[in-house]
């Protein structure tokens, strides 16, 4: 059977060149069994699948299918993955109008067949991310995953932070609104759980969370400076007010094309001392760059172009773009930021990949994960851009697992 299904799917790919020819056909679907793609799962017949799951529809005369409906939704389909025996599809991840427990493949012809008893199953909602992991009792917070769906009884599904009810306000499959509990200790970081008649899902990183935070602005010299700060900052870049979690940085100027303004240009900051200590490891224990993310939080006021270039050296006091430490170039700008509202951003270090030129590909490794630098210096996308206002507001830098 395992040998059957591999030569299935050989035989899928194959077909992308006969597609035309599949989709004049007049034969009429016949479906004799439906199977997972999962090889350790080849010798089981289904008779339900989960939303999003990728199944094997195995029969014959399926050649011209160009619709697959589960209940009374359309899966998408490619081409490539139809043949005479078999369709490769992912079951939809949108609830029905009317449940019927069907699936019915129809040609182009017209020709079609329903598979009668199969059960579209409603995996437990999925929690992936959120707007800002430092939203404040009482504000609002985008949470962000997949299937979050309405309970039967047509109540809204439940979300708790840290054990108590957050008010929903807005609901879609992947994005719920919710109202962060006023009564909520921001001292300790909180878990996120959504739940609804198909289970719960749970965040994998919690609210609030300061474990290896390795920049947060709170621990200043005598001259108000960062306290691993030696270059680049001022005192009056160090601000409080409407922060999410104490101080923050703020750096402000102007877009330069390959130049620099002197306000905004550069925060660079020593975790590694002179006599060559880590003053704290900044990759979690035991874990690989390749599996590592940085976050931090943003709030961008102003910023239309000119990438932040960000990169980590294992060479004390000193800094330069020229160097050969990979670097990350981030494109803020083009992710919809809101104004005024702080976000938490996570880029995988697998994106510190780049020298000064985005020509030039480099791999980070964990010995440079030490010193780390912000320079807003490279191209701009857009020469108009010229002179227009960067005003960026930064804090809790950390590197966690993803």
């Amino acid at each position: 059977m395992k040998r059957f299904i591999l030569l299935a799917v050989t035989v899928l790919f194959l077909a992308a060149c006969n597609n035309e020819e599949g989709l004049n056909s007049t034969a009429t679907p016949r479906v004799k069994y439906i199977r997972s793609t999962d090889p350790a799962q080849a010798e089981i017949y289904l008779t339900s699948a989960s939303m999003g799951e990728l199944i094997a529809i195995i029969g014959d005369g399926l050649e011209g299918v160009c619709s697959v409906r589960f209940n009374d939704v359309e899966a998408k389909l490619n081409p490539t993955y139809i043949s005479a025996t078999a369709v490769l599809v992912n079951v939809p991840g949108t609830l029905p109008t009317e449940i019927t427990n069907t699936i019915t493949l129809t040609t182009k012809k017209g020709r079609s067949c329903v598979v009668e008893n199969f059960i579209t199953k409603a995996p437990s909602p999925v929690v992936n991310s959120v707007s800002c992991e430092w939203t404040q009792p009482g504000g609002t917070l985008a949470i962000h995953g997949n299937y979050f769906f309405d309970k039967a009884d047509g109540s809204t599904i439940d979300c708790t932070i840290g054990g108590l009810e957050a008010t929903v306000t807005a609901c879609s499959t992947t994005r719920l609104d919710v109202t962060v509990p006023a009564s909520l200790d921001t001292s300790t970081k909180q878990r996120i759980i959504v739940s609804n008649d198909n289970g719960e899902g749970r965040s994998a990183f919690y609210l609030y969370d300061r474990d290896g935070i390795f920049i947060d602005f709170e621990e200043l010299n005598d001259q108000g400076l960062p306290a691993w700060d030696t270059w680049g900052r001022c005192k009056d870049d160090i601000h409080s007010e409407d922060g999410i979690d104490g101080n923050y940085m703020l750096m402000s100027g102007k877009a330069a094309d390959w130049n620099w303004d002197e306000n905004l240009s550069l925060f660079f900051c020593n975790i590694l001392d002179e006599a060559g200590t880590l003053r704290q490891e900044l990759l979690p224990e035991k874990a690989e760059v390749s599996d590592c993310t940085l976050k931090f939080e943003v709030r961008a006021d102003a910023w239309t172009d000119l990438y932040m270039t960000l990169w980590f050296s294992d060479l004390y006091n000193t800094f330069s773009v020229d160097g050969t430490e990979p670097q990350c170039h981030w494109r803020g700008y083009d992710l919809g930021l809101e104004s005024g509202a702080w976000t938490t951003v996570s880029i995988p270090l697998s994106e510190f990949c780049y020298g000064k030129s985005e020509d030039e590909s480099r791999t980070l490794t964990s010995s440079l994960v030490k010193n780390f630098c912000i320079f807003f210096f490279g191209a701009l996308d857009d020469a108009t851009h010229a002179d227009t206002p960067i005003n960026i507001a930064l804090d809790n830098f950390r590197v966690v697992n993803q």
